[in-house]
């Protein structure tokens, strides 16, 4: 019954993300320190090799573990403000009734095409916007929507952070065209961006197919026996939405218009990161302008958008916090001078060893790496410098080893509880992490596998150009 399930004891992501802050802080009292000289590469900061040295000690105190929680805010300023901004906009959207006649008549077409089909969609244009886009926090405010759906649907909340969340950071991870993986490490490597594509490509659509048949084949199992569910015993009532009133009400023009602004919205930032540039910051302002469209075409008053707005962004403050303090906890690392000694025992350690044995050390080390610092920019700057000499003196191309570093640093973002993104995901769901390594080790595994198969082929083939 639904009033004897638990409440979920699912853990606080800040507190979680304050403990590995404390932890990393008490570590830098007992770590031999040493740091590399930096230098400046078209306009980017990066390691020179060979150049680590030992220095002096700079342990992070009390204070310092205080001091690094709005260091970490304001490094993280422009993602906050997105996360923030895209949510009142949403708000706006939701006030319109666009979003719940949207739902409502997806359910309706469900009845038709059956359910599972829905989630092929759903899994679709997610895996997408993290295979093309290389977005994940980005998404954070259009989790619960899918969540209520895909409970309205006869899922579990697990099934409904899987078809967007999962599948997007999947997408992240092997995207082709990732302006914060691949396009640093391509600048850093010398190569032509975004070149090797094709086999890229065909990783992305190899690794999302495995992902789908998984989620799809649990969701399955679920909708025939809710006992089944790992999710059975938490109570998630409070994500759940009666979309029944919606049935037979028409959509007016004005809320279809509202729909369309939103895929406009969607259109003009697919547009402008890909072919202009943009940040956070034009990323946030189409979403906004979209929002406040949407709410003067429906007839809001300016009150009301304002209101909305404040609600939406207020709905989304706990999410933007998490961020903040994961960036907190690099803050952290890159003060009390952890990041350069854990790099150094990694590049030793992977040196003498063979091809194929270097990709998948590479693999192996970059996913250990990951557990400390999620920001995938941030290890290409640091890493990537190490790792293309490596290349070039084991006898892999300097592509194949960006390779095993996108393998390692995106697969695994699923996985590290450190991970801000994911923990706001879990937020959302309610999906307690025992429930959650319950459901995903087992695709973990396979898709880690993949991985080295993937990086076998590489090196057979003299993955290129060079």
């Amino acid at each position: 019954m639904e009033g004897n399930r638990k409440q979920g004891k699912t853990i606080n992501p800040i507190l979680v993300l304050f403990t590995v802050l404390v932890l990393c802080a008490v570590a830098t009292w007992f770590v031999s320190p040493g740091a590399f000289d930096r230098t400046e590469m078209n306009g980017r900061t990066i390691v020179v090799p060979g150049s680590f040295h030992a220095v002096d000690q700079t342990p992070v105190n009390l204070f310092d573990v205080f001091r690094s929680i709005p260091y970490g805010l304001e490094g993280a300023a422009g993602m906050m403000f997105l996360v923030m901004i895209v949510g009142g906009a949403i708000e706006i959207y939701s006030r319109t009734g666009a979003i719940d006649l949207g739902i409502s008549r997806i359910l309706k077409l469900s009845n038709k095409v059956g359910s599972q089909w829905i989630l092929v969609i759903i899994m679709f244009i997610f895996s997408a916007i993290g295979g093309l886009l290389g977005w994940s926090e980005q998404i954070i405010p259009f989790v619960p929507i899918i969540v209520s759906l895909c409970l309205a649907l006869g899922y579990d909340s697990l099934v409904g952070m899987s078809v967007c969340a999962f599948v997007c950071m999947i997408g992240f991870s092997v995207s082709p065209t990732n302006m914060y993986t691949v396009a640093i490490a391509h600048e850093i490597a010398e190569l032509p961006m975004f070149s090797g594509m094709g086999f890229r490509l065909i990783i992305l659509v190899v690794l999302e197919v495995v992902c789908w048949a998984y989620i799809l084949r649990y969701a399955a199992k679920v909708k025939k026996n809710p006992e089944k569910s790992l999710m059975k015993e938490i109570d998630v009532s409070s994500l759940k939405k009666d979309f029944s009133s919606y049935e037979e009400k028409k959509m007016k023009p004005a809320q279809i218009l509202a729909l369309l602004t939103l895929a406009v919205s969607f259109s003009i930032a697919i547009f402008g990161l890909l072919k202009l540039g943009w940040g956070v910051n034009e990323l946030a302002a189409a979403f906004l302008m979209g929002g406040i469209i949407s709410g003067i075409i429906n007839r809001i008053s300016a009150l009301g958008i304002i209101n909305a707005l404040i609600d939406g962004a207020k709905g989304n403050f706990a999410g933007a916090l998490i961020i903040g303090v994961a960036r907190s906890v690099q803050w952290v690392l890159t003060e009390g001078g952890l990041i350069d000694p854990t790099i150094n025992v990694l590049s030793n350690a992977l040196n003498g060893l063979s091809p194929t044995v270097t990709v998948i050390g590479i693999f192996i080390a970059i996913t250990l790496f990951n557990g400390l610092i999620a920001s995938g920019s941030g290890k290409a700057m640091a890493i990537m410098p190490m790792l293309i000499p490596l290349a070039d003196m084991v006898g892999i191309t300097r592509q194949t080893a960006i390779l095993a570093f996108q393998f390692g640093d995106g697969i695994s973002n699923t996985f590290w509880f450190t991970n801000g993104t994911m923990l706001i995901f879990f937020a959302l769901a309610k999906i307690p992490l025992s429930k959650w390594y319950k459901f995903i080790v087992p695709l973990e595994i396979v898709l880690c596998l993949l991985s080295v198969v993937f990086m076998m082929i590489a090196v057979k083939i003299n993955y290129g150009p060079f």
